[in-house]
């Protein structure tokens, strides 16, 4: 008897270990750098999902919904999209188009009553690709969502406001085109747009979860938007923009894997329709802008790049579709600071897609050597909150002497000291000289992107990646 149970123990003991030791084996590298990523951001909650030929490889839930009560994010939980509500938007545009009850070319003032004779020529396409030149309401004042604003009051508020730009000139985002372009669906389906998107798209795709953010609707597992600052979260502002067509949709990560899904076929939006939206627009002077119709279209190191980001006061996501690869990545947060949706569907990619490494940037680029030389001092100063204005222009200079900029600088600096920097790519994006300067330490590669102005002066300075 006293072998007998001596030899069930160890038999018991045995299953269990060859049940466990192969997850000990296969630990996950991405959940690794996801949870590794988040805890050096500061994100509360995340979910992240990957797309690989049609197939979910990947949807998961990390971290926390809400730090008050401790909700664990799940597949389930609902999160603020912000602006990638803007390629629905612009899909719902392109039903209407199919239903022909809208024409791309059109002048708004067809849809649109009491426009102002300055927006004479502006059309539905300059709304969707933000070459419209009506200027972007999120930076005036008299938007928030507390107003209730009608069509009639929004377009009464912004009239006054000069053109930025000719139509069709140049790219500026602007989040006013979507609020118009979704009073253009209100105006030609009958509809208000939330009941246009959720009886022509979100219910017909399976997207049960996905609707309207507004703080008055009780909506089931809706994550808290957090802020990070210097060392401590808050509580996202409450006073809010009204968003609208811009920005005002909210989702779960297992209803972005349905939309991506949608994307993928014809019976949603025609092939047409979605050669149009993923089409780059051309400006009046034949040059091409990096948008679509909702999307910003680019190449990412030899691979073409079809994605959105997305910012809300508290939450951050993107969708990244890598179309030559196969690979889709989403990811949706629940902190407010700028980059961190794109921060982990980049480094989701990376695991499907090695060439989107930084290690591809091999090349170096030759520059006249004192740029070059301040370039490399003022990426070194990152790592040891150094910021020499000799380098920088007036308003650079004090951009990287907030506090928050200071514990940026923090974090780099645990990863110090730089052992490389160098230039790979030098280019002109919307009329300035753009550097791509990549910075080596012993545990991580950086891109930044710098600005310099006419005189020689760095008037930006950006982290863009980092793995």
């Amino acid at each position: 008897m006293k072998f007998s149970r001596c030899f069930s123990f160890r038999t018991l003991l045995f299953l269990l270990v060859s049940i466990l030791f192969p997850y000990a084996v296969r630990a996950d590298p991405l959940d690794d750098r996801i949870r590794s990523l988040m805890s050096e951001r500061h994100i509360p909650g995340a979910a992240v999902a990957v797309i690989k030929d049609g197939r979910v490889v990947r949807m998961k839930g990390y971290g926390v919904a809400s730090l008050e009560f401790g909700v664990p994010v799940t597949t389930q939980t609902v999160f603020e999209i912000g602006s990638v509500s803007k390629q629905m938007t612009a899909a719902a545009i392109m039903l209407l188009v199919q239903d022909g009850k809208v024409r791309l070319d059109e002048r708004i003032s067809k849809y649109l009553p009491d426009t102002p004779d300055a927006w004479r020529d502006v059309t539905v396409r300059h709304l969707l690709t933000h070459t419209s030149g009506i200027k972007s309401y999120t930076s005036l004042g008299g938007f928030g969502l507390s107003e209730r604003m009608t069509m009639a009051d929004f377009i009464k508020k912004l009239s006054p406001h000069p053109l930025e730009f000719t139509p069709g000139e140049k790219n500026i985002y602007s989040n006013s085109g979507y609020n118009l372009l979704a009073y253009i669906i209100e105006t030609q389906s009958g509809k208000k747009y939330i009941e246009f998107m959720r009886e022509k798209i979100f219910l017909p795709l399976g997207m049960t979860k996905t609707r309207d953010r507004d703080p008055q609707f009780v909506i089931p597992l809706r994550a808290a938007g957090y802020e990070w600052n210097v060392d401590h979260h808050s509580g996202r502002d409450g006073d809010l923009t009204d968003l609208m067509g811009a920005g005002s949709i909210v989702s779960t990560i297992e209803d972005m894997t349905k939309w991506e899904a949608a994307l993928r076929g014809d019976k949603f939006l025609s092939s047409g329709s979605k050669k149009e939206i993923w089409k780059q627009f051309t400006f009046n002077n034949g040059k091409l802008s990096p948008y679509g119709l909702g999307w910003r279209i680019s190449d990412v190191r030899g691979t073409k790049l079809i994605g959105h980001t997305g910012q809300t006061a508290g939450f951050g996501s993107a969708i990244f579709r890598y179309v030559d690869n196969g690979v889709t990545t989403i990811a949706l947060t629940n902190l407010g600071t700028s980059g961190m949706g794109s921060l982990l569907a980049v480094n989701a990619a990376k695991a499907y897609i090695p060439t989107l490494s930084l290690n591809a940037l091999t090349a170096t680029l030759t520059v006249a050597s004192p740029l070059h030389e301040n370039l490399e001092r003022a990426v070194r100063g990152r790592y040891s909150n150094d910021v020499d204005a000799a380098l920088f222009t007036p308003d650079a200079t004090r951009r990287l002497s907030t506090e928050r900029a200071r514990a940026a600088a923090e974090r780099l600096a645990a990863f110090a000291p730089v052992r490389e920097v160098r230039i790979v790519k030098e280019e002109l994006v919307e009329g300035e000289r753009t550097f791509s300067v990549i910075a080596k330490t012993e545990r991580r590669i950086y891109l930044w992107r710098a600005v310099v102005d006419g005189d020689g002066k760095i008037s930006s300075l950006e982290l863009d990646e980092e793995e």
